[in-house]
């Protein structure tokens, strides 16, 4: 069992991480600003496969009272809105934050206990929720065992490698 100490030199270590991430987020167009630091991570893994998937692209961040997408691609394709979802191997039940209508992609994006991805899935069966309605409760697939996760979810085949070779190129860049 920790002790007290250990305790609060973790949370110190812990603030001292957030703090980093915070002013990171201040600072660059890569990642955006916000509290839900698992969320604005896996948006930023969703905004580089974007612009990798679509090179000379604009890319656009949602305001946080922007609830149906959080990334616009616009470009000289008809633009699209991506919604997306990040769930970490920290959750023991994988649950998924309300998914709102107004999304022409929603990308699910599953993070290790490091916050390194896993598990992507690009789901564009936009009838899933409908028109002002909110799903709750949906649950993200474990990329290790197949068939788990909410059976509402056409979660499709884990592209997970596309979005490793996203970051690898930017990495490069």
């Amino acid at each position: 069992m920790k002790t007290l100490i250990e305790i609060l030199q973790s949370v110190a270590r812990y603030a001292e991480a957030y703090a980093e991430i915070q002013s990171i987020q201040e600072e660059s167009p890569l990642i955006p600003e916000g509290d839900q630091k698992t969320g604005c991570i896996g948006e930023l893994y969703g905004y580089l496969y974007l612009a990798h998937a679509n090179p000379g692209a604009t890319l656009t961040y949602g305001s946080h009272s922007e609830k149906g997408w959080d990334i616009e691609c616009k470009s000289d394709r008809p633009s699209k809105r991506i919604q997306i979802k990040t769930v970490s191997a920290f959750s023991k039940t994988r649950t998924i934050s309300p998914i709102h209508h107004g999304w022409d992609e929603l990308f699910i994006i599953y993070l290790d206990r490091n916050l390194a991805p896993t598990g992507f899935w690009i789901i564009t069966d936009t009838s899933i929720v409908a028109h002002g309605e909110v799903r709750k409760g949906c649950k993200c697939r474990d990329p290790e065992k197949a068939g788990t996760g909410s059976p509402t979810l056409p979660f499709g085949e884990n592209r997970i490698a596309d979005l490793q070779n996203a970051i690898t190129a930017h990495k490069a860049a």
